[in-house]
C-alpha cells in the first residue's frame, strides 16, 4: 500500500505506533486513519482496514472502537450521497460517545453532525452541534477544521460575508493537522459558494460580482489531483458551467453540461439536477433545438413537480423555475413562463426568509464571532 503524503497521515502512523499497548486509545486514531484513506480516494483500503478492525471488534470487543466505526460508516455513507444513513451513524457514534465516555469521540461526532445538518438545511441543530464541538475542551485541529467549515457554510447560506472569516479559520487549522484532502475540500467548497451567489445574483437580475471564479473552479481540479484529495470531483465541472452560463458562452456550458450530467445522476445527487436540467433546455433554446428544448423543460418541470419541499434546496428550486420561464419566454409559451417566473418569486421569497432563519440561529449560538485560536492541540 502506497503511503499517504500528508503530514496528518503521517503523524497518525506515528502515534498508533505510540499508543499501540493502549487499545482505547489507538481506535480512534485507525478510523481516523481510513477516513483519511476515504478522503484521498482510496476508499476500497479504507473499506479493507475498517473491515480488520470490525474482526478486531468482535475478538476483542470494545465500546470505544464499535463507537469509532459508527462515525466512519456514517462519514463513508455521506461521501456516498447516503444521506439518512449518514445521519443515522453519526447520531449512533455520539450517543455511544456520550454513553461510554469516549471523550476524544464525542466532538468528532459534533463536528461531523453539524457538517450533515449543513446539507440538509437545519440551522437551529448546525448551530448547536458546531458551538458544542468548538467548545469541546478535546476538541483537536481537525475537528475545528470540519465545525468551522460547517459553520463558514452555514453562514454562506445567508450570504453574510462573515463566511470568509470562518473559511479562513478552517483554513488555519488544516495547516495545522497538515490535511491535504481537507485543503482541498476546503477550495472546493468556497469556490461553489462564490459561484453559487453569482448565480443567484444573475438569475434574480442584481447587480453582482462577475464570474472570474472559472479560474478558481479549475484550480480546485487542479490541486485535488496534485494531493489525492475527494472534493467532489465529479461536481467541479458543473459550476463552471453555471459560470458559463452566467458569462453567455452557451456552447461550451452545453457540451459541460451533457457530458458531466450523467455522471451527477449516477453518483446519486440527482436531487440537485433540476436547475441543471433547467439550464439545458436554456443551452437548447438558445442555439435553435426547440423540440428538444421543450422536452428538457417538461422533464425539469416534471422533477420540481414530484420534488418533496424538503428534496432540494430552496434556491435550486427557485433556480429551475427561473431559469423555466426564460425557456418558455423565449419560446413564445407566455402562459407557461409566467407561471414559472410567479413559482421562482414565491421560491426566493422563501429563500431570504431562509438566509434569515440561518443568521438568527448562528448569531444565537454566538458563532459570528472566531473561536479563540487553539492553534496547537494535536491528538
Amino acid at each position: 500500500m502506497t503511503q499517504l503524503r500528508s503530514r496528518l497521515a503521517q503523524r497518525l502512523e506515528a502515534e498508533i505506533a505510540a499508543w499501540a499497548t493502549l487499545p482505547g486509545r489507538v481506535a480512534g486514531l485507525q478510523v481516523q486513519r481510513c477516513l483519511l484513506l476515504a478522503r484521498h480516494g482510496r476508499e476500497q483500503e479504507a473499506r479493507t482496514e475498517m473491515g480488520r478492525l470490525y474482526q478486531r471488534s468482535l475478538v476483542q470487543p470494545r465500546a470505544e472502537l464499535t463507537a469509532w466505526l459508527h462515525l466512519a460508516e456514517g462519514v463513508l455513507a455521506f461521501y456516498a450521497g447516503h444521506l439518512p444513513l449518514a445521519h443515522l451513524r453519526v447520531q449512533r457514534a455520539q450517543d455511544m460517545a456520550e454513553a461510554a465516555a469516549v471523550a476524544d469521540l464525542l466532538p468528532w461526532s459534533l463536528a461531523w453532525r453539524a457538517h450533515l445538518e449543513v446539507v440538509a438545511r437545519r440551522p437551529a441543530l448546525v448551530a448547536a452541534a458546531a458551538q458544542q464541538a468548538l467548545a469541546s475542551p478535546q476538541a483537536d485541529a481537525g475537528v475545528r477544521y470540519r465545525a468551522a467549515t460547517a459553520v463558514a457554510l452555514a453562514w454562506s447560506v445567508s450570504q453574510d460575508p462573515v463566511a470568509v472569516e470562518w473559511f479562513t479559520f478552517a483554513r488555519q487549522q488544516c495547516l495545522i493537522d497538515g490535511d491535504d484532502a481537507a485543503l482541498a475540500a476546503l477550495l472546493y467548497n468556497q469556490t461553489q459558494v462564490r459561484a453559487l451567489r453569482i448565480r443567484i445574483d444573475a438569475l434574480r437580475g442584481r447587480p453582482g460580482e462577475a464570474p472570474s471564479a472559472l479560474l478558481s473552479v479549475d484550480s480546485v481540479s487542479h490541486f485535488d489531483a496534485a494531493v489525492g484529495g475527494t472534493a467532489r470531483s465529479e461536481l467541479t465541472p458543473l459550476v463552471r458551467a453555471q459560470l458559463l452560463l452566467v458569462q453567455g458562452q452557451v456552447a461550451e456550458a452545453r457540451r459541460v453540461l451533457e457530458s458531466q450530467l450523467p455522471a451527477l445522476m449516477a453518483a446519486g445527487l440527482s436531487h440537485i439536477g433540476h436547475s441543471l436540467l433547467a439550464d439545458l433546455a436554456w443551452c437548447c433554446v438558445e442555439v435553435g433545438e426547440t423540440a428538444r428544448a421543450r422536452a428538457l423543460a417538461e422533464s425539469a418541470a416534471l422533477e420540481l413537480r414530484v420534488e418533496a419541499p424538503d428534496g432540494c434546496d430552496i434556491e435550486d428550486r427557485a433556480a429551475a423555475h427561473a431559469r423555466l420561464a426564460d425557456v418558455h419566454q423565449r419560446l413564445g409559451e407566455q402562459d407557461s413562463a409566467a407561471r414559472h417566473r410567479a413559482a421562482a418569486e414565491q421560491a426566493w421569497v422563501a429563500f431570504d426568509q431562509h438566509r434569515a432563519d440561518w443568521v438568527q440561529a448562528l448569531e444565537a449560538a454566538g458563532l459570528r464571532a472566531l473561536p479563540a485560536a487553539a492553534g496547537t492541540i494535536t491528538r
